[in-house]
């Protein structure tokens, strides 16, 4: 089924009035002078809700964006897609680990991840409640896309933890399994209860499979919560973690936008960060231990004096999809 979802955005529409050849050549300068970042603003009483596929994700990205929501009197709620569980390198580096790692040990190990996060938002001045943990399996959020679906087969059974569905204290739907229904339904849920006024997701263009596949199961809730309240709007605002060797072949204090990757349709924003939020940043992010002990190099590449963020251009979303086009990330 197509499903038509628009985010606000502003175009200047000039196609129609070009010629092919002067189009192209427009397109190409464009591409050879990138504008710089605009800055993101934060209204005051900013209702901000972050997809985070993998407990520290929401960090990484907006750890200063949550800091400065909070500051200017708003509201901040993180749901995290995955409990980043199925980690082998990472479980094989806990303390005391011997031998290959079992389904308790990575089900133990999202457990710690969980806590983890909880300790990391509370380092940002904020209440561990803002934590929703669904709980849907580490590795396999672009399989739901497609293969499982719905009800008509058998659910996603995880490699690594060998659940089929999230822990019964964390679902919000009755019956939810490892199903892409499933998760857009939790979604949808949330987002309808909580009604943001903006929502920071990952980009389609990530290099990891979750992120790319959040990006399609948030943009799936919105049109569903559309559907049941026409008056909801809000703003669509997304981040990116991994895209090649970005954003560690630079080393200095700014963060600037991947190259090669533009910044949609609203180009790349730029949120500047005080020194205490960059401070308080990096601290919240030292909460993963588990994460620091295994790539401590990746998560300090993302403090840094300004954040980066994006804003896509309208377009569509057909769930359960024809294809995988985030399995081959």
């Amino acid at each position: 089924m197509m499903r038509a979802l628009a985010f606000p955005a502003v175009f200047v529409a000039l196609v129609s009035l070009l010629s092919p050849n002067v189009y192209a050549t427009a397109v190409r300068r464009t591409h050879q002078h990138q504008q710089p970042p605009q800055t993101l603003t934060v209204p005051e009483g900013t209702r901000l809700l972050v997809v985070a596929p993998h407990p520290d994700d929401e960090m990484l990205a907006a750890g200063g964006l949550m800091q400065r929501v909070h500051e200017t009197g708003g509201t901040v709620r993180v749901v995290y897609l995955t409990d980043g569980d199925g980690y082998p390198e990472g479980v094989k580096q806990l303390d005391g680990h011997v031998g290959p790692p079992t389904a308790a040990d990575f089900r133990g190990y999202g457990r710690r991840r969980r806590h983890e996060a909880e300790a990391a938002i509370s380092r940002l001045g904020l209440d561990k409640s803002a934590c929703t943990f669904l709980g849907f399996p580490d590795g396999g959020l672009c399989k739901l896309m497609r293969t499982y679906w719905s009800e008509r087969r058998a659910a996603y059974r995880s490699p690594y933890t060998r659940l089929v569905r999230p822990p019964q204290s964390e679902i919000l739907v009755p019956d939810t399994e490892y199903r892409g229904e499933d998760l857009t339904q939790e979604l949808a849920q949330i987002i309808g209860d909580f009604r943001p006024t903006m929502i920071l997701m990952p980009r389609k263009e990530d290099q990891h499979a979750d992120h790319c596949a959040a990006r399609f199961f948030v943009a799936d809730a919105l049109t569903d919560v559309q559907r049941v309240h026409p008056d909801f709007t809000t703003d669509v605002v997304t981040y990116i973690v991994h895209f090649n060797a970005w954003p560690f072949q630079d080393e200095g204090q700014r963060l600037d936008p991947p190259p090669g990757l533009r910044g949609g349709a609203s180009g790349w924003l730029r949120l500047p960060l005080t020194p205490e939020e960059t401070r308080t940043k990096r601290l919240a992010l030292r909460r993963y231990k588990t994460q620091m002990r295994a790539m401590d190099w990746f998560l300090d590449g993302f403090v840094r004096s300004n954040e980066v963020f994006s804003r896509p251009a309208p377009f569509q979303v057909v769930l359960p999809s024809r294809r995988s086009p985030c399995c081959d990330q």
